[in-house]
């Protein structure tokens, strides 16, 4: 018995190596060869999505809201709103405008009815001045003049400004860039409220370069 099993490998081994399995170790060298080079140049890795990129005027869409930036200046304070830059620091301003996309309320600088869209003011804001250090968390006030926070509606488009207070040189070229990320939904992520909603922020979907003049 064991001599019939060492004869049976014995044939296999002579056909391994054989011209007739010759076509086959090329094929497998060939295809090792193209997966090394594939993994090399990072054909397997992640597809990584291109941010569009835009100027004041422009409007991105993501997946939970929409926002257009109408103007952007540089100010020293703003009266009405009792804001003003420390020394070193000037106040990048930007009227924008929101749209929610989702079937609830969210506010801008804060939560709302258990819904957490960390527009700005947050760990990972999806809302952020790319490169620019604010000195401090932004201030969001609606231009319509009304009081109290910024609440978007379900699909009910509102205009807004958000101020941030940065170091002098982050603008010395005259330019600021803000980074709009898309967001995905989760819920039940806080102990007390299983109900609880939090926008986590994911791709970065677009970059608004802008223009921040001084204020006349």
């Amino acid at each position: 018995m064991s001599g019939a099993v060492r004869g049976h490998a014995a044939q296999l081994g002579r056909s391994a190596v054989g011209r007739a399995s010759i076509p086959f170790w090329a094929a497998g060298i060939a295809l090792v060869a193209t997966l090394v080079g594939t993994l090399a140049l990072g054909g397997f890795d992640q597809a990584q999505t291109v941010p569009e990129r835009l100027e004041a005027g422009g409007e991105v869409r993501t997946s939970l809201y929409t926002v257009s930036v109408i103007d952007a200046h540089r100010a020293d304070e703003i009266e009405e709103e009792y804001v003003e830059a420390e020394d070193g620091e000037v106040l990048v301003v930007l009227t924008v405008r929101l749209e929610n996309l989702a079937p609830y309320p969210i506010g801008v600088g804060s939560s709302a009815d258990r819904v957490s869209a960390r527009l700005v003011n947050a760990g990972e804001p999806l809302l952020e001045l790319s490169g620019a250090d604010p000195a401090s968390s932004a201030r969001v006030w609606r231009t319509d003049d009304s009081s109290g926070g910024v609440v978007l509606q379900p699909r009910v488009p509102a205009e807004a400004q958000l101020v941030w207070a940065v170091p002098v040189e982050s603008v010395a070229d005259g330019q600021v860039t803000l980074d709009v990320y898309d967001a995905v939904e989760t819920r039940g992520r806080v102990i007390l409220s299983s109900d609880a909603i939090t926008w986590r922020r994911s791709d970065l979907a677009a970059q608004f370069t802008l223009d921040v003049a001084e204020t006349p």
